[in-house]
């Protein structure tokens, strides 16, 4: 075990000791996919991951992404899937001492995984990155410098995007304007 699988050892043990997942039978899972990826995705959806080592249930929104990302070629050697809350609880959904302990834990977890771009799926995620409030239609698509050396993505939330998918018509823009998004991003860590 490498230094930050030790560090995020440690902090999986902090997060599972918050009130929230004390009071649920179920494990503390960080994210799934690979520390050392450049890319990082951060959504507020339970159904993003499963496990770790990227099992996504059959039909859920991690099983979209990941295979949207196998289509434009993002290898999953090259990402990492985490959430807000790692718990099947929405953030929004958090009384605000919850906030800001969960938020600690994701600015944690960025600067152990310290990747190359941070893709922020859905307005509340990028609002909660950017500290501030969003024109999602504005922002979307449009790689920006965060912090450090890191740089940031807006997107749709990957289950608001799937189930656009079958909609037709103006809804299944946003699925469209979504795999979009993941070539941009491509093309950004392939340096095009």
């Amino acid at each position: 075990m490498n230094n930050i699988e030790k560090l995020l050892e440690e902090l999986k043990f902090e997060v599972g000791s918050t009130e929230i997942l004390r009071s649920k039978d179920d494990k503390t899972i960080l994210g799934t996919g690979n520390l050392n990826g450049n890319i990082l995705f951060v959504g507020d959806d339970s159904g993003l991951y499963e496990e770790e080592n990227l099992k996504v249930k059959t039909g859920s929104s991690g099983e979209f992404l990941i295979k949207l990302c196998d289509i434009v070629g993002l290898t999953p050697e090259e990402y990492y899937i985490t959430t807000l809350t790692k718990c099947e609880k929405k953030f929004r959904d958090l009384d605000e001492r919850e906030k800001i302990e969960f938020k600690e834990f994701l600015d944690m977890q960025i600067a152990l995984i310290n990747p190359k771009i941070i893709v922020a799926l859905g307005q509340d995620v990028g609002e909660l990155l950017l500290e501030k409030e969003v024109k999602f239609l504005e922002k979307r698509g449009k790689i920006e410098k965060w912090k450090g050396n890191i740089e940031l993505i807006l997107t749709y939330d990957a289950d608001f995007a799937k189930k656009s998918r079958d909609d037709g018509g103006k809804r299944a823009k946003v699925a469209m304007e979504f795999w979009g998004d993941l070539k941009e991003i491509k093309k950004y860590i392939s340096g095009e």
